[in-house]
């Protein structure tokens, strides 16, 4: 551990970030048990001098079936209407920007007037590129961390960023990532799934995602290109793995 602190610090010494300010952030952490209140206080006021923006949004959730469950938020600065207008749930492919976050697990900057971030608008949609016109955002950079075992996680935006150098703020969110993550648990710890899905195969969870969305036996073979009895062999090395009998036993776990 010590050790990688030391590498830690002599890669931040040979970049151009301000470490100086980035340890007075770190040493300004709330210590536990942390509020929602003090996590926004220590984004608003430490971080801010750190990393310079207008508004700030973190968001917990699930995902399943390539849908998104949102199950705890924070933000500063934005306004009513622009919060009201966030699902608790969504299609992952509706938010073009996030669902490649998801695939990449990268930091990002979407800023339309560079032109060296001439990718991030094309991956946008429609609806991404109006909230920043509506609601004007200006350059907004994100990052986050997922938990691969729970497929779940907290996703961090910040909006009117300040400064062009887009390298330097990715570095900067690679940073910011996962101390956020980490405050943002301890908010409120997620509660533990009732099933433990660490003993299923990929495979097994990979049916479990498509059952969640409704689908029927038949429908998931066509997904996956393999046989009904495939899948029927499947459930039930599943339902035994988790000691349940059928699907609605299942769905109520996960659920």
């Amino acid at each position: 551990m010590e050790g990688l602190c030391k590498r830690v610090q002599v890669s931040l010494a040979r970049s151009d970030l301000n470490l100086n300010a980035w340890i007075d952030a770190l040493r300004a952490l709330p210590i536990a048990p942390v509020a929602e209140s003090d996590v926004l206080a220590w984004v608003e006021g430490p971080l801010r001098a750190f990393f310079p923006f207008e508004r700030f949004l973190a968001a917990y959730g699930n995902l399943s079936g390539g849908r998104i469950q949102m199950r705890q938020l924070i933000s500063s600065g934005h306004s009513t209407e622009f919060l009201a207008g966030l699902e608790s749930r969504f299609d992952l492919k509706a938010r073009g920007y996030f669902a490649w976050w998801v695939a990449n697990r990268k930091a990002f900057v979407l800023d339309r007037k560079a032109p060296d971030d001439a990718d991030m608008p094309k991956i946008a949609t429609r609806r991404e590129l109006d909230e920043i016109e509506r609601f004007s955002l200006g350059v907004v950079a994100a990052h986050g961390v997922i938990d691969p075992y729970s497929n779940a996680g907290t996703y961090l935006s910040f909006s009117g960023v300040a400064g062009s150098d887009h390298k330097r703020t990715i570095a900067e969110l690679d940073l910011i990532a996962p101390v956020l993550h980490t405050l943002f648990l301890l908010t409120r710890p997620p509660a533990r799934a009732a099933a433990d899905l660490t003993v299923l195969t990929n495979r097994q969870r990979e049916l479990v995602d498509l059952a969640l969305t409704g689908l029927p036996d038949k429908a998931i073979a066509r997904q996956l290109k393999i046989s009904e009895d495939t899948v029927g062999n499947h459930f039930r090395a599943i339902y035994e793995k988790l000691a349940i009998r059928k699907r609605s036993q299942l769905i109520a776990l996960l659920r």
